[in-house]
C-alpha cells in the first residue's frame, strides 16, 4: 500500500504534530514555525519516518519502498533541505540539519538501493553532503561544520564503510568505492582543501587527512587489500597523489608532520603487488616522485629543506 502525507506550517510557534499508519507504516511530523514543508511517501510494510522541523522555509522529502525501512530527518535551521530515498528492506537513513550565526540552509541527499544499508549526515553551518549506496551493509557517515563545504559518497557493493569530517569553510572530498569491505576515510579542518579517493575492488582501505588550508589529496586504487594514507599537516598548498594498481600494496604520504610545510608535491605510482612506498615532505618546494613496477618493491623517501627532487623507479616503464 501506498501513502503520501505532505504538511506545511504557516504560523510561528505553530506546532503541529500528527502520527499516520498503512500496513503498519509510521510516519511522524512536527514543526515550529513557517513555511516548512515536509512530503513522506511510504510503498511498503513496516516502514517509519520521523520529521522534526524548527525555523522556517525548510524542505523535508523522505521516500520508501520496501520493508522495515527507517528515515529520520532534523531540522533547527532556515531554508535547509534534506532528500532521503530508499528502496530495499531494513536501511537507515539519519539527517540533521542546524544553522549557526547567519550559516543557513544547508543541503543534505542520500540514497538508499538494497538492503541493510546504513548513512547519517550531520551539518552545523551552511554545508552540502551527498550519500549513494547501492548494494548490502554499507555504511556512510558524514559530519559537516562550516560554510561552503561539500562531501559526496558513492558506495557500489557490499560492506564498504565511508567516514567524511569536514570543519571551516571551502573544502571539499569525495570518496567512491566500488566492490566490497572498502574502507575510507576523509578529514578536513581548514580551509579550502580538496580530497578525492576512489577506490575500485575489495578490502581496500583508504585515510586522507588535511588539517592546513589549500592542499589538495588524491588517492586511486585499483585492485584488492591495497593501502593509501595521505597526511597533510602544516602550511597550505600542498599536492600529494596516490595511484596503486594491482594487490596488497602500501602507499604512504607525509607533508609537514614535523615542522613547517608548504608548496611541496608527493607522487606514487605503483603497478605492482606486495609493494611499499613512503614519502615524508618537511620545508618547502619539494618534490618526490616513485614509480614502482613488478612486485615485492620497497622505497622511502624523505625531505627536509627547500627545492629538493627525488625520483625513484623500479622496475617501472
Amino acid at each position: 500500500m501506498k501513502k503520501t502525507v505532505q504538511a506545511s506550517a504557516w504560523a510561528l510557534g505553530l506546532l503541529l504534530s500528527g502520527t499516520a499508519y498503512a500496513q503498519n507504516n509510521r510516519t511522524t511530523v512536527q514543526q515550529i514555525g513557517d513555511e516548512n514543508t515536509a512530503t513522506d511517501t511510504q510503498n511498503g510494510s513496516q516502514n517509519a519516518i520521523t520529521v522534526g522541523q524548527v525555523g522556517y522555509s525548510n524542505d523535508a522529502t523522505a521516500t520508501q519502498t520496501g520493508n522495515r525501512n527507517d528515515i529520520s530527518q532534523t531540522q533547527d535551521d532556515r531554508y535547509a533541505q534534506a532528500t532521503a530515498t530508499q528502496l530495499g528492506n531494513r536501511n537507515a537513513i539519519a539527517q540533521s540539519q542546524r544553522g549557526s550565526g547567519n550559516f543557513l540552509g544547508s543541503q543534505a541527499t542520500a540514497s538508499q538501493m538494497g538492503n541493510d544499508n546504513r548513512a547519517s549526515q550531520i551539518q552545523v553551518g551552511s554545508v552540502d553532503a551527498t550519500t549513494t549506496q547501492v548494494g548490502n551493509r554499507n555504511a556512510s557517515v558524514q559530519d559537516q561544520l562550516g560554510r561552503g563545504n561539500y562531501a559526496t559518497v558513492l558506495q557500489i557493493g557490499n560492506d564498504n564503510t565511508a567516514q567524511q569530517i569536514q570543519g571551516a569553510f571551502g573544502n571539499r572530498a569525495t570518496i567512491s568505492s566500488t566492490g566490497n569491505r572498502n574502507q575510507s576515510y576523509q578529514e578536513q579542518s581548514n580551509l579550502g582543501n580538496t580530497a578525492t579517493g576512489v577506490q575500485l575492488g575489495n578490502n581496500n582501505r583508504l585515510s586522507q587527512k588535511q588539517l592546513s588550508a589549500d592542499n589538495l589529496a588524491t588517492a586511486t586504487q585499483f585492485g584488492n587489500r591495497n593501502t593509501a594514507e595521505q597526511y597533510q599537516g602544516s602550511d597550505s598548498r600542498n599536492e600529494a597523489t596516490i595511484e596503486q594498481t594491482g594487490s596488497d600494496n602500501r602507499a604512504y604520504q607525509t607533508q609537514g608532520l614535523n615542522g613547517s610545510s608548504g608548496g611541496n608535491k608527493a607522487y606514487i605510482d605503483q603497478d605492482s603487488f606486495n609493494s611499499l612506498a613512503i614519502q615524508q615532505q618537511s620545508g618547502f618546494g619539494n618534490d618526490a616522485r616513485t614509480y614502482q613496477g613488478l612486485s615485492g618493491q620497497s622505497s622511502t623517501v624523505v625531505q627536509d629543506g627547500r627545492a629538493n627532487v627525488t625520483v625513484v623507479r623500479q622496475n617501472h616503464p
